[in-house]
């Protein structure tokens, strides 16, 4: 990930009146590309009736520049990509030091964590990279507007699904995606 080239392109919406509607996660199984995974994460913009995207693979090694400098409100979201996911998110206004939620596992949506609860449910081969079922870990089930299927992850927000891209190759009237 090209920090200062996303920091650039978050600071160019804010200075544009966009705001920060939704960040989302959703986190990539091992591949052979990915020996450990990855997240696909994206940084959803309003304005009016307007929404963009910016969309970025992050790799469990990458160090995520915190956007609170542009959007204040970032912080809710980024905490829980931390917390949630494991990713290195740097920089942020305010860190809650990994408070802000309990969780009985800790990270449990990163790609590890997902693979072995997929193993121990005999839903995917160890060795493989595959999921046995259609669905299953981490993959956004169509029409479903940016959730994930049970058990892969979720958005990082309530309500997230309105700000999410389809995953149809639709997109929403007034939408556009993936700015470049």
């Amino acid at each position: 990930m090209d920090g200062p080239a996303f920091l650039a392109r978050v600071a160019a919406y804010r200075e544009e009146g966009w705001r920060l509607a939704v960040v989302n996660a959703t986190p990539l199984l091992p591949t052979d590309d990915h020996e450990h995974g990855a997240f696909d994460v994206t940084w959803s913009f309003a304005r009016g009736g307007e929404f963009e995207h910016l969309r970025e693979l992050v790799l469990p090694t990458d160090e995520v520049p915190s956007v609170s400098g542009s959007f204040a409100s970032a912080f809710l979201y980024e905490n829980e990509l931390r917390e949630l996911f494991g990713i290195n998110v740097t920089g942020m206004a305010v860190d809650l030091g990994g408070q802000l939620y309990k969780t009985a596992s800790r990270v449990p949506f990163s790609p590890t964590a997902i693979r072995a609860r997929l193993e121990a449910n005999g839903k995917a081969s160890p060795k493989s990279g595959r999921t046995a079922s259609p669905g299953a870990g981490g993959t956004t089930s169509p029409g479903a507007g940016g959730t994930t299927s049970p058990g892969a992850g979720g958005t990082t927000s309530p309500g997230a699904g309105t700000a999410s891209p389809d995953t149809d190759g639709a997109t929403p009237p007034g939408a556009r995606r993936d700015r470049p």
